[in-house]
């Protein structure tokens, strides 16, 4: 995937997601990450999509903290 073709929103998106997965120890990002990290990013378009949906984001955020926190945990120097 080229990075740099993606828009700078994206990019940042991406990054937050590989945060998200590193501090909940997780070996590999997945949608679960990349939700948590649209769902706080500012200025992005998920966060005003789900108030127009009339869906409750703070229990949106909450569900996918459980789901992440449920997931394996990898711990160690993989290397």
């Amino acid at each position: 995937m080229r990075y740099d073709r993606l828009t700078s929103k994206a990019q940042e998106a991406l990054a937050t997601a590989d945060s998200v997965a590193h501090r909940h120890d997780h070996a590999t990002i997945d949608a679960e990450h990349l939700l948590a990290a649209l769902l706080e990013q500012d200025g992005g378009v998920i966060p005003p999509l789900i108030e127009r949906l009339g869906t409750d984001g703070a229990e949106l955020r909450a569900g996918v903290g459980r789901a992440l926190a449920e997931r394996p945990r990898v711990y160690g120097d993989a290397g």
